[in-house]
């Protein structure tokens, strides 16, 4: 019985690890080209996966009758962590809002456990490692690809996306695992496999060039200098002197890949090369650090408010656009580089806002912890090999944990689960795959109810599946099909796709909005206004209030209409088309002053913005209504010297300047 009860536990996982790897492939590979944010498609693979995992350890749990999980001194705080993280959705302003950002940190904590309980030789090590190899080398490439301008599939993007989504993110995750295959590079004897490390590390490196992403750049710095300690403090020298020729090639190959992409020639296809985007990091005007500036310091504002427990996890993006207007009040220097941000591009100031100095320190905890069991690792292991192994996959982990300081690979599943399989990896790597088992019986005799249980699991299975992960998949596919009649203007075909996906997924504010905005473009008013006040609870975008203040201007009701522009200018002081509205909406209440003052407005915030001279007409007929034909006149030649050959309103403003002319030849 007890061979019988072995067997099925081998067997359970070896299917667990096989999952696993079909997570790790499409968390980071699927790309579907229809959904344009790629973090959608990659919660979709993790959140699916990861409720087949879970169901296979619960059916495994009940048809042996045994619970077991592996000892770490890391599972305490983070166990601590997840029930802290479990109170905050509780707490939270808004669980619907807080639950997705909550399931994927739950996920990332089930990965790493799910490694420690079952990735259990070397063998089943390697072969997760190799798949890393594997991943990172198409990533690298389609990168490479995409930069040359042979994408067939993804072209449409015009930017280097690769199947992450975005340059700092291939960056990052090339990042974690570069380390990894420099030290088997350095480790391997034969001959036509460290040729085929070297061309690996030779195309990690040029993708991580071309990608010149400053704030990976900044972190591989940082964690070459622990790289350097480690080696000197643990004597990892013999190693590197036996590879002396191979990292001699290898240093001139990089020099020579960094001199393609720091001068113009015909490889180099970037509009600036890396030295000049590696100075840029010193300037002062620099767009994507005062941006960065402002998101912190907007973050301290929210930590200020509630420093102990947070606001709740999730909850950033609901609140940022108010924490950083009241920010911008008195700091308008900051206004030019003012925007919506989901993240606070700091990793730990965001959970410092969401979950507290308690949040925080647990996290940070966990780290430590982490660190420490490395340290005495490599203190008293004698094989290099290991060694250097654990090395590498410690720098790989410092180099992630650097990174975010400057932005939120933790908010990117396909980064965040590959942090947590790389630091349960390292976890049982260092224990040497014999982590001691806590054992539990589980008293399950009858048959009838070991049936009737899983008949149950896989169908509350099949229902999370559908509920989590299908309908809210299948809302997104419609919604980017509505917003691509958007752009053309079909709103009655944008329509239908839009009031499906708000079926399918109710509380998405992003759907909400759009559904609202289409219902205004077809003119049913009295909808969008019920919906886009329903976005308004799942969502915080000027957009949603700028449209509520168009849909209460039509209903005329124009106090709600004035509330709902003001709110829009509130959270975005450059929103140019609200001020317009706004300016418009005191013009046929005959409140000149405002009007003229919210127009003006216009031209302090963007000086040379597009139909400049739309505006200034309507500032000359303003001040015209004032019983103001100087300053009309004023306006009106200004307009009309910007006017377009062949406008119509050409026409109308020579009328309006030829009647102040005449009036003052009568008088």
């Amino acid at each position: 019985m007890d061979f019988y009860h072995s067997n099925i536990i081998i067997f359970i996982q070896k299917k667990i690890l096989i999952i696993l790897k079909l997570l790790i492939i499409c968390t980071t590979l699927f790309a579907y080209k229809h959904i344009y944010s790629f973090r959608i498609n990659q919660e979709l693979s993790l959140k699916l996966f990861a409720v087949l995992l879970f169901t296979i350890c619960i059916l495994k749990i009940i048809n042996n009758n045994e619970l077991y999980f592996k000892k770490t001194n890391i599972n305490l705080p983070i166990i601590i962590f997840i029930l802290l993280l479990t109170i905050s959705l509780l707490m939270s302003q808004n669980i619907l809002i807080s639950l997705n950002d909550y399931s994927v940190f739950i996920i990332y904590f089930f990965l790493y456990f799910l490694i420690i309980n079952n990735v259990n030789d070397e063998v089943q090590f390697d072969s997760l490692i190799k798949l890393f190899f594997t991943i990172s080398t198409i990533i690298a490439i389609y990168a490479l690809l995409q930069y040359y301008g042979f994408d067939p599939y993804l072209k449409e993007l015009s930017s280097i996306t690769s199947t992450i989504g975005q340059k700092n993110w291939i960056s990052n995750y090339l990042a974690l695992v570069f380390p990894v295959i420099f030290s088997y590079f350095l480790l391997e004897n034969i001959r036509k496999n460290k040729i085929i490390y070297y061309f690996l590390l030779s195309i990690f490196y040029t993708a991580l060039i071309i990608c010149q992403s400053r704030g990976i750049w900044i972190s591989i710095s940082l964690t070459l200098i622990f790289a350097i300690y480690i080696i000197i403090k643990f004597k990892l020298f013999e190693i590197f002197k036996r590879n002396k020729r191979w990292l001699i090639i290898l240093f001139f190959t990089f020099l020579i890949i960094t001199i393609i992409y720091s001068t113009d020639n015909p490889l180099n296809k970037s509009a600036i090369t890396v030295p000049r985007r590696a100075i840029s990091t010193f300037d002062e005007q620099d767009p994507s650090i005062n941006t960065r500036l402002l998101m912190w310091k907007t973050t301290f504002n929210m930590i200020k408010d509630k420093p102990l427990l947070g606001s709740g996890i999730g909850t950033f993006k609901m609140n940022y656009l108010d924490y950083q207007a009241e920010f911008l009040k008195d700091n308008p220097y900051y206004i030019k580089y003012s925007g919506k941000a989901g993240e606070a591009h700091n990793e730990y100031l965001q959970m410092w806002a969401e979950l507290g100095v308690i949040g925080l320190g647990i996290f940070l905890s966990i780290i430590f912890i982490f660190c420490n069991l490395v340290w005495e690792f490599l203190k008293e292991e004698k094989n290099s090999k290991k060694k250097l192994i654990c090395w590498s996959l410690i720098l790989g982990i410092i180099c992630f944990l650097f990174h975010s300081l400057f932005t939120f690979p933790l908010h990117v599943p396909a980064l965040g689960s590959t942090f947590f399989i790389i630091f349960g990896l390292i976890v049982v790597y260092i224990e040497d795959f014999n982590l001691s088992k806590i054992k539990k019986e589980i008293n399950i005799k009858n048959i009838l109810l070991k049936v009737v249980l899983n008949i149950l699991i896989l169908f509350l299975m099949i229902v999370a599946i559908n509920c989590f992960v299908i309908k809210p998949y299948v809302a997104e596919l419609y919604y980017f099909k509505g917003a691509r009649y958007n752009v053309d203007k079909s709103y009655i075909k944008a329509l239908p796709n839009f009031q499906y996906s708000i079926k399918l997924d109710p509380y998405n504010g992003r759907i909400l909005h759009a559904l609202g905005t289409a219902y205004f473009n077809l003119g049913m008013i009295d909808k969008a206004e019920d919906i886009l006040q329903r976005a308004k609870k799942y969502i915080t975008d000027v957009n949603t209030f700028y449209n509520l203040g168009l849909v209460y201007s039509q209903m005329n009701l124009l106090q709600k209409a004035e509330e709902e522009f003001k709110k829009s200018i509130y959270l975005n002081p450059k929103f140019d088309k609200a001020y317009y509205d706004l300016g418009y909406l005191y013009f046929i209440q005959e409140e000149y002053d405002k009007t003229i003052e919210q127009w003006n407005k216009i031209f302090e915030i963007k000086p040379n913005f597009p139909n400049k001279y739309i505006v200034l007409n309507n500032l000359g007929i303003a001040y015209k209504k004032k019983q103001m034909p100087d300053k009309a006149l004023e306006y009106f030649l200004q307009a009309l010297e910007l006017a377009p050959e062949g406008s119509h309103i050409i026409e109308e403003i020579e009328k309006e300047i030829y009647n102040i002319y005449k009036s003052k030849l009568e008088n």
